[in-house]
């Protein structure tokens, strides 16, 4: 390509999406998605295998768009509940991959995913549930020490008015 640099990496780079614990909890399935960015010529293959098989699994492309004189291209595979079990992968072809190669791009099991979620939200639960403590213990301190500046205050200034009246009497 003329217009392109030799040495520019102009191959596909993918951003991924995994499935919502919504969606496999409301629809009892998945759906991966995987964007490919920044490539140049537009001539690409997308499509998905399981993780360990050989066969091309039934998924959906959008069209090959053009943006900023590179190119992008989304492809999603939705797994059915019976194989949300299963690892599956994004195999990627295209002229400018870097080794030539194929890229592939795994993407773990939903029941992996969902899984994780689960364990991430109990720890997102007890951080928040750490960071409150925290908040009423220091709002208790500062509590503390707005009473004990009050008592000093009040001591401090009785003290003075009582010296100073006795030096009158």
């Amino acid at each position: 390509p003329s217009d392109k640099r030799l040495d520019a990496d102009i191959s596909p780079k993918p951003t991924i999406f995994l499935p919502s614990v919504a969606e496999t909890n409301l629809h009892k399935t998945g759906t991966y998605l995987c964007i490919l960015e920044k490539f140049f010529p537009d001539v690409i293959r997308v499509y998905w295998k399981d993780k360990n098989g050989n066969t091309i699994l039934d998924s959906q492309e959008g069209d090959t768009l053009k943006t900023k004189g590179t190119y992008m291209k989304f492809s999603w595979l939705t797994v059915p509940e019976r194989s949300m079990g299963k690892e599956h992968r994004c195999i990627v072809k295209h002229e400018n991959n870097k080794g030539g190669a194929d890229q592939e791009i795994f993407f773990p099991s939903i029941k992996k995913v969902a899984t994780t979620c689960w364990q991430d939200k109990n720890d997102v639960l007890q951080l928040q549930f750490m960071s409150t403590s925290a908040y009423y213990t220091y709002l208790l301190l500062l509590l503390k020490s707005v009473i004990y500046l009050a008592i000093i205050s009040f001591s401090l200034l009785r003290r003075t008015s009582v010296c100073c009246n006795e030096k009158r009497s």
